[in-house]
């Protein structure tokens, strides 16, 4: 059943399937995010338990996918998961609401709060993105997920994911932009910006993600990669160091054996990086079929 929109309603659920649903937050009240600045939140959560509860059954892929910093596998993901817990508790039990395209959203949209926007159906997203004066988003499901995302996302390319599938971080980072992808990476100290990446405004310019939107993928207002240091609470910056340095204290790519020759992480074809490298083989056809189809 779907309900009628109101827009002095502050939070409704735009989207559901049997795992999961999609609700948006702060429509209609300020948020106090010091960083992002006053934007409409998307979230992205399990329907059959708590966020918290679904963490500490190691479920979370459900609403997270593989990210690599979800905190059922000791990632270091910046959100506290207890306070996912209360949009959880206001939209689990709601119908669908659909915002009428003639009334739209008033702010900015963070695509992606806590969750992956991904895995919302690509249509769903688009058009809420459409609504809103503006958005910002990111995706670690990117070798996944439809090419299409790349038009309203950030491919997500940290040092945790390039790990996670055998890949350097610049190869991560190319793999991505093969896609059609804009990339957002978070840096550790001693890694330099690559080709075409600048730091993220704010930690430039203070300048807030409600006013800066240029993390909205290839249709949104940026046209460069973007870079942030890694940053947050102490822990969760010290968690994620631990996982994304392979060896020593500063990120080597391939690591280098006690006699300074290569080790051959680049160039060894290991099963889980030829398993990654051909799944995003296969989108990047289906993408060209798709482009070919709509000629």
């Amino acid at each position: 059943m779907k309900r009628l929109y109101d827009r002095r309603v502050d939070s409704l659920k735009i989207w559901q399937n049997k795992a999961i649903f999609a609700s948006v937050h702060k429509l209609v009240s300020k948020s106090e995010n010091g960083k992002t600045g006053d934007m409409v939140g998307l979230y992205v959560l399990p329907r059959r338990e708590l966020p918290t509860e679904s963490i500490k059954g190691k479920r979370d892929s459900t609403q997270c996918g593989d990210c690599p910093l979800k905190p059922s596998i000791g990632g270091s993901c910046y959100v506290n998961p207890v306070t996912v817990n209360w949009p959880w508790r206001a939209r689990v039990d709601d119908d669908i609401t659909v915002i009428p395209s003639h009334q739209g959203i008033t702010k900015p949209i963070r695509l992606g709060v806590y969750g992956d926007p991904g895995l919302v159906p690509y249509d769903t997203l688009s058009a809420l993105a459409a609504q809103a004066p503006g958005h910002t988003g990111y995706t670690h499901q990117w070798h996944k997920i439809d090419s299409r995302y790349s038009q309203i996302l950030m491919a997500s390319v940290d040092n945790a994911m390039a790990k996670q599938h055998g890949v350097t971080p610049e190869r991560l980072r190319k793999l991505a932009k093969s896609l059609g992808y804009r990339t957002f990476r978070v840096v550790l100290d001693g890694q330099d910006m690559g080709k075409s990446e600048i730091m993220c405004p704010y930690q430039t310019h203070k300048v807030q993600c409600a006013k800066c939107l240029l993390c909205g993928g290839t249709q949104g207002k940026g046209k460069t990669d973007i870079v942030i240091p890694v940053h947050g609470a102490p822990n969760k910056i010290k968690s994620y160091s631990k996982r994304a340095r392979v060896f020593g204290s500063r990120p080597q790519w391939p690591p280098t054996a006690t006699n300074g020759q290569r080790l051959g992480w680049e160039h060894q074809l290991t099963l889980k990086r030829i398993k990654f490298e051909l799944r995003i083989l296969i989108l990047r056809f289906r993408s060209l079929i798709s482009l070919h189809k709509g000629l």
